[in-house]
C-alpha cells in the first residue's frame, strides 16, 4: 500500500513528505521513538504484486547496504518487510541536490564544481573498491546524475540511488520501465548495448556529464526523444566545452572530454585517477576566475556568481567576494557580525582526583572573580559556568555567576526607555515576544486581580489598560472579559459569558480590542466594553487574532483562516487548511504566516489568501511563529524548533528539544528563545540553530517568553514567573503563584503582567 501524509509506517513512522519515482515511492519519516528522520524507499503499490521487480528492489537494497557508511555516500540503515510489503531506511539527507543548482545557475562557479567533484569522486572511489560481490571488486552505480548526487546543509555531496547499481562482477538484469529522458542522458554508449557489462569506467563517462553540464549550462549530446538520445550518444562527438563558453581553462576541457570518450579504455580508469587530474589542472581553474566579483554564503561556504538573497543550499546569507587566484577571497560587502553570546571559557586539563577537581574549579573561580571585580563581566561568568559544570556545589561559584550576571543586566539596561504598548499575543505583528523597553529585575509584586477560576489566556496592554480573559466556572462552562487599569489594578469593566474565553485579545488603534470566543470574535469599546461589531463563524475560534492595516486575521478548529474587516466585521478572505489552526498569525511584508494541526507552516498572500509556499514539519503546529531577521521560527509537536526562509519556505535548521513544543519562540538579536515540556527553556543561535544554553524549570515551559532589555521572561507549570539573564540563562529573580502558568507575559509601562491558572493577573515592577 502506498502512505499518506500524517499516516504512519509500521505505527511508528510518520509521513512528512512524500515523492514519486518511476518504480518507487520515497518517504520522509519522522520517527517517533528516536525523533529522527529517515528516507524510506519501497515499491509502489502497482509493483507490490510483481514478485520480479520485489526482488529486484531486495538486491539493490542488500546492495546499498553492504555498503557501509562514507561521509560521500548516502547510508543504508536497515531493510524491513512489513505487512509484507519491502522497505529500506536510509540516511536522510537534508538540503538539495546538484540537479536543483543546475536547474537554478545553468552553470556553477568553476572552483565550487571542484569542491563537488573532488567529493563525489571520493565517494564512488570507496563504492567502486569495497570487497564485496563475487569478484570482491566492488559496485556500479550506473546512474550517477545531479539528481542522484545530494547536498546536505554544509553543502557536502553524498552520492544517492543505488537502484540501478550492480555488484562487479555480478549478473543483473534491468528493464527502461520508469527510467527518465534524464536517465538516459547520462548514461554511456555501452551500457545502452549491454547494461550488465558497464564497469567503472561507465561512471567515469556519467561524471564526465555532470562536469560538462556544470561547465557549459549544455548537454553534451541533446535528442527529442529516448531514441534520438541514443543514437547520438553512440554516434556524436561531443562540442567542446570552449566552444560554449569563453574562458573554459584548456586543461579543465580535455579532462571533461577524456571522461566522455566512446571508447572506455580512452577514459580515466578509476575516480582516483580522475580526481588526480582535477587536482592538477586546479591552479588553471582559479586563474581563469581571478578578480571575478563572486558570492559566498556565510553559513556553508558555497561560491556562485548568482546574487542570491540566501544561500540555495543551507539557506544562510550570502556576501559578495573578489576571488583570488589562490583560492582565498577578499570580502567586499560582509554581513555584520552579531556580538557574541558570551566570551569562550578557558579550557582546563582534566582532573583526575577529586583534590585536584576542587584545586582546578577554586582556580578558576579566583580569575573569575579578579575578571569580575575589573568590570569584565562576560568574562567573568563564562569562567563562572565552567567552574560549575565541574563542581555543582561551589557555592560561592553560583552566588558569583548571580552577581555578575545581574550586573551585566544593568550595565546593559542603564538608558531610560519609555513605555511601549503590549496591544496583542506576543507583542507585535511580527510575533517575537520583544520589546525595547527596559523592565529590569528583581521585581516585586504590585498587585494581582482575580478573573475567574482559571486563566490560560495571555494578557496584552494598550495606553495603560490590560485586557485578559479566563474561565469564570468550574469544568470550563462560563468565561469573563475584563478591562484592568496597569497602574492599580481595579477593573474598569468586566462582561461575563456562557463560554470560557482561553484566547488572547488585540487591540485595534487604541479604541478597539478584539476577543475570540467560542464561535464569535467580538469587538468591543476599550473604554466600556461595549460591543460594536462580532463575526459569527460555524466551528469555534481557535487561534488569538491578530490585526494589520485594517485587517483583522484569526483561525478556527476546522482549519479556516479567515480575513475580515477591522471597521465592521465583513470578510475579505477565506483559507482552509487540512486540520484545525491553532496558531495565532503573524503579518509581516504583505504575507500572513499560520500554523496548523495539518503539520503545516502557510505562508498566504495577505490580500487575497493565496498560499505563496507552505513548509511541513513533522508534528502539529500548536505555536505561533516569529518573524525575525528574514527567516520564520516555529515551534512543533514534534520536539522541534524550525527555522525556515521568509521567502521560500525552506528549512534552513531545526533544534530538537527531548518534549513536545507548544511555546511560541521569542527572538532577540541572534538569540531565539523556547520552552519546551522537557521542563527546559532553551536559548538558541537564530542563524545556525546551536544549543547555546537551557534553563531547567521544575515542570513544563508551555508558557512563551518574552524579552524586555537583557532579561528573558517566562513562566513554568511549575507556578513559577522566572525572570533569566538573555546571555546566559541565569535566573535573576523568580515569583511562584498560586498555579501553572501556560500565558505568556506582556511587558508594557515599566511592569510586567502575567495570568496565572490561580485565576489571577498579576503585576510585577522593579523594586525601587
Amino acid at each position: 500500500m502506498e502512505f499518506e501524509l500524517r499516516d504512519k509506517i509500521d505505527d511508528q513512522y510518520k509521513v512528512i513528505e512524500k515523492h514519486r519515482g518511476g518504480m518507487s515511492v520515497v518517504y520522509i519519516v519522522l520517527d517517533e521513538f528516536s525523533q529522527r528522520h529517515f528516507a524510506v524507499k519501497t515499491l509502489k503499490e502497482e509493483l507490490l504484486s510483481d514478485r520480479a521487480a520485489v526482488n529486484r528492489f531486495s538486491r539493490e537494497a542488500k546492495t546499498w547496504l553492504n555498503l557501509g557508511r562514507h561521509p560521500n555516500i548516502v547510508e543504508a540503515i536497515i531493510y524491513r518487510e512489513i505487512e509484507e510489503q519491502p522497505f529500506l531506511f536510509l540516511e536522510y539527507v537534508e538540503g538539495t541536490d546538484l540537479q536543483s543548482l543546475f536547474d537554478a545557475e545553468s552553470r556553477l562557479f568553476p572552483p565550487q564544481l571542484l569542491r563537488f567533484a573532488f567529493q563525489v569522486c571520493a565517494g564512488m572511489e570507496y563504492v567502486h573498491n569495497l570487497p564485496i560481490g563475487p569478484e570482491g571488486r566492488g559496485v556500479v552505480h550506473r546512474d550517477l546524475k545531479p539528481s542522484n548526487l545530494m547536498l546536505t546543509r554544509q553543502a557536502d555531496v553524498k552520492v544517492s540511488d543505488f537502484g540501478l547499481a550492480k555488484v562487479h562482477g555480478g549478473g543483473t538484469r534491468i528493464t527502461d520501465a520508469g527510467l527518465g529522458l534524464g536517465t538516459y542522458l547520462y548514461m554511456p554508449p555501452e551500457q545502452f548495448m549491454d547494461a550488465a557489462s558497464a564497469d567503472r569506467s561507465s561512471d567515469i563517462y556519467s561524471m564526465g556529464v555532470v562536469l560538462y553540464v556544470a561547465t557549459t549550462g549544455q548537454m553534451p549530446v541533446q535528442g527529442e526523444n529516448v531514441g534520438a538520445v541514443i543514437r547520438n550518444i553512440l554516434n556524436r562527438e561531443p562540442v567542446r566545452p570552449s566552444q560554449l563558453v569563453k574562458n573554459v581553462p584548456e586543461a579543465l576541457e580535455e579532462v571533461i572530454m577524456r571522461c566522455l570518450a566512446k571508447e572506455r579504455v580512452d577514459r580515466y580508469q578509476s575516480f582516483s585517477e580522475l580526481a588526480r587530474a582535477l587536482g592538477d589542472v586546479e591552479s588553471s581553474i582559479l586563474e581563469a576566475v581571478a578578480g571575478e566579483e563572486t558570492w559566498e554564503c556565510q553559513g556553508c561556504g558555497y561560491l556562485t556568481q548568482h546574487s542570491y538573497r540566501a544561500c540555495p543550499v543551507c539557506v544562510g546569507t550570502m556576501h559578495r567576494i573578489t576571488y583570488r587566484p589562490d583560492g582565498e577571497a577578499e570580502s567586499e560587502a560582509a554581513a555584520p557580525q552579531t556580538e557574541p553570546p558570551q566570551a569562550p571559557a578557558e579550557v582546563s586539563e582534566a582532573p583526575a582526583t577529586d583534590e585536584t577537581t576542587a584545586a582546578a574549579a577554586d582556580g578558576l573561580y579566583e580569575r573569575a572573580r579578579k575578571w569580575q571585580a575589573e568590570g569584565d563581566l562576560r568574562r567573568a561568568i563564562a569562567l563562572l559556568r565552567q567552574v560549575l559544570t565541574i563542581n555543582p556545589d561551589h557555592n560561592e561559584a553560583r552566588q558569583s555567576l548571580d552577581e555578575a550576571a545581574l550586573a551585566l543586566v544593568k550595565q546593559g539596561s542603564e538608558k531610560v526607555t519609555r513605555a511601549y504598548n503590549w496591544p496583542m499575543f506576543r507583542g507585535n505583528i511580527t510575533r517575537t515576544g520583544y520589546t525595547p523597553e527596559v523592565v529590569l529585575p528583581p521585581l516585586q509584586r504590585r498587585w494581582q486581580t482575580t478573573v475567574g477560576e482559571w486563566i490560560i489566556a495571555s494578557p496584552v496592554v494598550s495606553n495603560g489598560i490590560v485586557f485578559i480573559g479566563g474561565g469564570a466556572g468550574e469544568g470550563r462552562q462560563s468565561g469573563r472579559i475584563m478591562a484592568i487599569a496597569g497602574q492599580s489594578g481595579e477593573t474598569m469593566w468586566e462582561e461575563d459569558l456562557a463560554h470560557e474565553v482561553v484566547l488572547s485579545a488585540c487591540v485595534l488603534d487604541g479604541k478597539t480590542v478584539l476577543f475570540g470566543v467560542h464561535n464569535r470574535l467580538i469587538a468591543l469599546d476599550v473604554r466600556t466594553g461595549h460591543l460594536l461589531w462580532q463575526v459569527v463563524v460555524v466551528a469555534q475560534v481557535s487561534a488569538s487574532p491578530v490585526a494589520w492595516e485594517n485587517t483583522v486575521y484569526f483561525g478556527t478548529d476546522d482549519g479556516r483562516l479567515l480575513a475580515v474587516s477591522s471597521q465592521s466585521g465583513q470578510q475579505i478572505w477565506e483559507f482552509q487548511a487540512e486540520m484545525g489552526i491553532y496558531s495565532s498569525p503573524l503579518v509581516w511584508q504583505g504575507r500572513v504566516y499560520v500554523g496548523s494541526l495539518d503539520h503545516h507552516l502557510y505562508a498566504l498572500d495577505s490580500t487575497s489568501g493565496r498560499v505563496a509556499w507552505q513548509f511541513m514539519a513533522g508534528g502539529e503546529l500548536y505555536a505561533t511563529p516569529a518573524f525575525h531577521q528574514g527567516r520564520i521560527y516555529v515551534s512543533s509537536a514534534d520536539h522541534r524548533l524550525y527555522c525556515v526562509d521568509a521567502a521560500t519556505g525552506r528549512r534552513v535548521w531545526d533544534f530538537q528539544t527531548d518534549g513536545p513544543i507548544e511555546s511560541s519562540p521569542a527572538a532577540w538579536q541572534s538569540f531565539i528563545y523556547v520552552g519546551s515540556r522537557d521542563r527546559r527553556l532553551y536559548a538558541v543561535d537564530a542563524a545556525t540553530g546551536t544549543h547555546l544554553w537551557h534553563f531547567e524549570a521544575g515542570d513544563w515551559v508551555n508558557s512563551s517568553p518574552a524579552i524586555s532589555g537583557r532579561t528573558v521572561y517566562c513562566g513554568s507549570h511549575d507556578k513559577n514567573i522566572y525572570a533569566l539573564e538573555t546571555h546566559t540563562g541565569v535566573c535573576l529573580w523568580q515569583y511562584e503563584t498560586g498555579g501553572e502558568i501556560q500565558s505568556s507575559p506582556a511587558i508594557s509601562d515599566r511592569s510586567v503582567y502575567v495570568a496565572s491558572n490561580d485565576g489571577n493577573l498579576y503585576c510585577f515592577r522593579p523594586r525601587l
